[in-house]
């Protein structure tokens, strides 16, 4: 697993991957909080298409940027 776009984040303290947790969908994906901004802690946030993460290449979003920027409903079922 690897995150793609990582380096577009520098002010971002990314989880271990043991660490990355479930909070929701998106798009008919799991949606997984992998980060946080280290100046807000404004969730980072990652969209998963199988049940191994470990086992695909990840696009970090920021979730507020997500919610508002994207036409596909995000629907938050975990704690944040």
């Amino acid at each position: 697993m690897s995150i793609q776009n990582r380096n577009f984040f520098t002010d971002v303290n990314f989880l271990p991957e043991h660490k990355f947790k479930l909070i929701g969908e998106f798009a008919g994906k799991k949606l997984l909080l992998i980060g946080r901004t280290n100046t807000y802690g404004d969730p980072i946030v990652a969209a998963s298409h199988s049940n191994e993460p470990s086992q695909e290449d990840l696009y970090a979003y920021d979730l507020y940027e997500l919610m508002k920027c994207n036409h596909e409903l995000v629907n938050i079922t975990g704690e944040i």
